[in-house]
């Protein structure tokens, strides 16, 4: 295989929907990875092919462009079966992973601290165990009958493949034990804080809706900012004050994204728990984006699976910079730019008053 060819084709089944989803969203993904997008497959189904997902016409048809394009790979955007993606790069003689893959891809690129790459690769380990399952599967089914019991023959292929997930479910264990260590340190860290009645404010969103550079503005963390989706992935937390006896840590957590892999939620649990202990959660949403209302459904919906839903939010809708018609913005949050600084101070006073129930001047 040439690992220096970057070029991917991306494939899509709408399934009983009249509507066809654009891919942009992948395609940013895809751009993060350090994928160059060289086509788009797209096809409308009542339900997906058994063995391929998508008809074999579609199969031929992708094998075509595959040898066209010179593509090395294909990606879903998804969620495919371990078999399937085992028969799709058994026809097509390529790579082929779906969307969750691609995004552990990027959350293994962009961790940077001890506890994010060891969340990253127990992810990365759960999503890979069913596919390893899943070759199981078909050797099984390929395998003759022994002599003599009539039994089925355990081939070099089948005892390497029972090695292979005993393998894997022994680091996934490892891996479990080490991040339980760190998480128990964070719990201390929690109940200590929580003693000294110290406030707690986390900010959540989508991914590059902004929260890093909201949280460098308002704390100078120097956390990085970049225009791309899953920037950062490693939670920053800062002490915040707002004036004499108002102060607060302030946390910045990784982005979220619709059709979050639930291997993530899983690995990331630890993490994920300073939002569910926070007093009050700032839902950043960029406000320039056309989707922004289901994107920010989606980020209620995965503090929801978190268990965070009864914390208090305070909607933030940044990037007000961006937008032409301001009389379109929302009115029942606070709007800002967090590149220009406009609105902060209202935020500030937003949050004093959701907090500590009094309003700063500033």
């Amino acid at each position: 295989m040439d690992y220096t060819n970057n070029k991917v084709i991306l494939v899509r089944v709408d399934i009983q929907t009249k509507e066809n989803e654009d891919f942009s969203e992948l395609s940013e993904l895809c751009s993060t990875a350090g994928y160059e997008v060289v086509a788009t497959m797209s096809q409308r189904r009542d339900r997906p092919d058994h063995t391929f997902f998508i008809g074999t016409g579609k199969v031929q048809e992708l094998l075509e462009a595959t040898k066209n394009l010179d593509a090395s790979k294909i990606i879903f955007d998804n969620d495919v079966s371990p078999s399937q993606l085992n028969n799709l790069e058994k026809e097509l003689k390529v790579e082929v992973i779906d969307r969750a893959t691609l995004i552990l891809e990027i959350f293994a690129a962009h961790a940077t601290s001890n506890e994010g790459k060891l969340q990253v690769e127990l992810a990365q380990k759960k999503h890979a165990l069913p596919r390893v399952l899943g070759q199981g599967m078909i050797l099984s089914r390929t395998g003759g009958g022994g002599s003599g019991g009539g039994g089925a023959r355990r081939g070099a292929g089948e005892q390497q493949l029972e090695l292979d997930r005993r393998t894997i479910r022994e680091e996934i264990k490892d891996l479990e034990r080490k991040l339980e260590k760190a998480a128990e340190a964070r719990r201390l860290r929690r109940s200590r804080r929580i003693k000294s009645e110290i406030k707690s404010v986390c900010i959540v969103g989508y991914t590059n809706a902004g929260k890093s550079t909201l949280m460098n503005l308002l704390t100078k963390a120097n956390v990085l900012e970049k225009d791309m989706l899953f920037a950062t992935l490693d939670p920053v937390s800062r002490k915040f004050w707002l004036a004499p006896k108002k102060e607060f840590i302030l946390t910045d957590t990784v982005g979220f994204i619709s059709r979050l892999p639930h291997e993530f939620i899983e690995a990331f649990k630890s993490t994920l728990e300073e939002t569910t202990d926070a007093d009050l959660i700032l839902l950043v949403c960029d406000v320039s984006d056309e989707k922004f209302v289901e994107k920010y459904d989606v980020v209620k919906n995965v503090l929801k699976d978190i268990g965070a839903e009864d914390i208090p939010i305070l909607s933030v809708f940044n990037k007000i910079d961006k937008v032409a018609d301001k009389s379109s913005l929302p009115l029942d949050g606070v709007c800002i730019s967090a590149r220009t600084g406009e609105g902060i101070n209202t935020l500030k006073k937003s949050i004093s008053l959701k907090l500590f129930k009094e309003e700063i001047d500033w």
